[in-house]
């Protein structure tokens, strides 16, 4: 099913009102591209419609980017509107929160990424995008990769690599 970076965005909004936590757009940025991360690795399909690019701070949704571009590092107060991105600009109710359409092994994915990383700051998130081996650091390469998409196929690869190292060590 999955939907557009915004939507995915507006999943971890909600649950981080409903906890009184706010995150920065950095953080959405790195929960939502984790998700997808995560996703393609457990359910073998894209979370997200929308690819990430590689920028100077790690992997970045552009269309995210683009709604939460105000906010710049303050906290995200409430959640992105259809008319926020180019792709909800079509939608009958241009001032409704973003909803995607998401099936429940989806929605259990976003539950545990917002479990197990929605505790981390920003920099933490980034840093975790930007270690050697990952799907950035392969793309970016110093600068020469900026803005160019991540693949999917990559991500899902790394996340894969992920699940084999968390195993392997619960298991020594």
């Amino acid at each position: 099913m999955a939907g557009w970076s915004p939507e995915i965005a507006n999943e971890f909004i909600r649950l981080g009102k409903a906890e009184g936590v706010f995150f920065t757009q950095m953080q959405l940025q790195k929960l939502v591209y984790i998700a997808h991360g995560w996703n393609l690795a457990i359910n073998e399909e894209p979370l997200t419609h929308d690819a990430p690019q590689a920028w100077d701070y790690g992997p970045v949704y552009r269309e995210l980017w683009q709604a939460l571009r105000p906010y710049g590092r303050a906290p995200v107060t409430r959640e992105i509107t259809n008319g926020e991105y180019a792709p909800g600009c079509f939608a009958e109710d241009l001032g409704a929160a973003s909803h995607a359409e998401l099936a429940s092994r989806e929605r259990e994915v976003i539950d545990r990424v917002y479990r197990d990383y929605g505790k981390f700051h920003a920099y933490q998130l980034s840093a975790l995008t930007h270690m050697n081996g990952t799907p950035w650091t392969s793309i970016y390469k110093g600068g020469e990769g900026k803005f160019d998409e991540i693949p999917s196929q990559m991500i899902r690869d790394h996340f894969v690599e992920l699940t084999r190292t968390r195993r392997a060590k619960a298991h020594a």
